[in-house]
């Protein structure tokens, strides 16, 4: 048999000409008969699995744990290693602790919870469009946008004030960075911890209709959650609940004023909500920003994809490759705004791990881009493409800055 192909580090670097694009090597791995091999930043190796089916298989497979502290678990960073990897939360819990946490939560994530809140979010997002009309050209749709739409519904969300929104940002990037130290990212998670600490005490006297109040008084009071597994729940949804889906505001605009054709085609169907709902799904697979994958180590020996996995290997599954496999979206490189199937994409993960959040990060992304396009339509770039700085050094692909004019500027 032949040795399986290794990329020496993991992530590799993306080709910057084609930054929406997996890098090649990855993709090179998933025309492969077996599994690849990767190198991860503390020297140790793991499986990578890049087809779209094996993805799916392992991901709804609970032979393969999610627990960060079992021997072989492929951590994506030495700040994950300090911080995400030490909590006990969703992400690195297995069944049944999962599901249990799960439930929890589940009250605040449904589809009539997250539909409920869709008028609130029209307004913030009309507010913020109003907000760059009248300030003028050029505007920073990061910054004036992209940024703010998530942020605000996660605050509204978990009870925590927007005015802070600096402090737990900045925080939230260097507990998630691959480019800190590891005494950074715990310096980090603990002074984001602390400031938890202080508003789940704050809930304790003066609850709201919140996610953090509910967490207080129906979980951690009775006893069933731990103060330390509150504050730490309530850091892993304020982390991971404005991040991604702010970089895939941001990245979506671009990659649709990339695809003029495609734009146009939903800019002339704005108000079907099911030609966006659908541009929204594709945009989520074409670009699957959550780029670093999802990490796993075997509990038993399992085969996947012709290849035996044994027991305490670690397996990184490559989501935003997975969104690319030919065999499961044709032209799998062309953003397809009417691709019949692209809702199946794995962009929130799969199984018992999907991102529980999907719902609320969908919503937004549908208000985002059905305002922006019907307000704004003659929006662009105000500079090159090639001179947007997109960023690689978190688990989210994102851009530093969205320069963007509209109308004639000829006036």
């Amino acid at each position: 048999m032949s040795t399986p192909p290794t990329v020496t580090t993991y992530p590799p670097k993306r080709d910057m000409r084609c930054p929406f694009d997996p890098p090649r090597a990855l993709l090179d791995l998933q025309a492969q008969p077996t599994l690849g091999r990767v190198r991860i930043w503390d020297g140790g190796e793991a499986w990578l699995v890049t087809r779209y089916d094996d993805a799916r298989a392992v991901l709804a497979d609970e032979r393969f744990s999610v627990n960060p502290t079992l021997p072989g678990f492929p951590e994506k960073s030495a700040a994950y290693s300090q911080i995400m990897g030490r909590d006990h939360n969703l992400r690195t819990m297995d069944n049944p602790e999962h599901s249990v946490q799960k439930r929890m939560l589940a009250r605040d994530f449904t589809v009539r919870r997250i539909e409920e809140m869709r008028p609130a979010i029209q307004e913030r997002v009309d507010t913020l469009i109003d907000a760059i009309l009248a300030k003028g050209m050029p505007a920073e749709l990061w910054e004036d946008f992209a940024f703010p739409i998530p942020t605000m519904v996660i605050c509204e969300l978990l009870g925590v004030p927007y005015a802070d929104r600096d402090y737990f940002a900045h925080r939230s990037h260097i507990c998630t960075s691959h480019e800190v130290t590891a005494e950074e990212a715990a310096t980090a998670g603990r002074e984001l911890s602390e400031y938890l600490d202080t508003l789940v005490t704050l809930k304790e006297g003066q609850p709201e209709n919140d996610l953090v109040s509910r967490l207080v008084h129906e979980q951690m009071l009775p006893g069933h959650l731990s103060r330390k597994d509150t504050i730490e729940l309530a850091r892993f949804i304020l982390i991971a609940g404005h991040e991604t889906t702010a970089n895939t505001v941001a990245l979506s605009t671009i990659a649709l004023l990339e695809n003029p054709e495609q734009l146009e085609f939903l800019k002339a169907n704005i108000g079907d909500k099911a030609i966006l709902t659908n541009a929204v799904d594709e945009l989520l697979r074409y670009l699957s920003v959550a780029h670093t994958g999802r990490r796993r180590v075997a509990l038993e020996d399992v085969q996947v994809g012709g290849t035996l996995i044994r027991k305490g290997e670690g397996v990184i599954i490559a989501n935003n490759v997975a969104d690319r496999d030919p065999a499961a979206f044709p032209a799998p490189a062309v953003l397809d705004l009417k691709r019949p199937n692209a809702r199946a994409n794995v962009a929130f993960g799969y199984g018992m791990h999907q991102c529980l959040g999907q719902l609320l990060s969908r919503v937004e992304l549908q208000i985002a881009h059905g305002t922006l396009w019907r307000r704004m339509p003659d929006l662009k770039l105000a500079v090159p493409f090639e001179e947007l700085q997109f960023r690689e050094d978190t688990p989210v692909f994102g851009v530093r800055a969205v320069p963007v004019v509209w109308g004639d500027q000829s006036k």
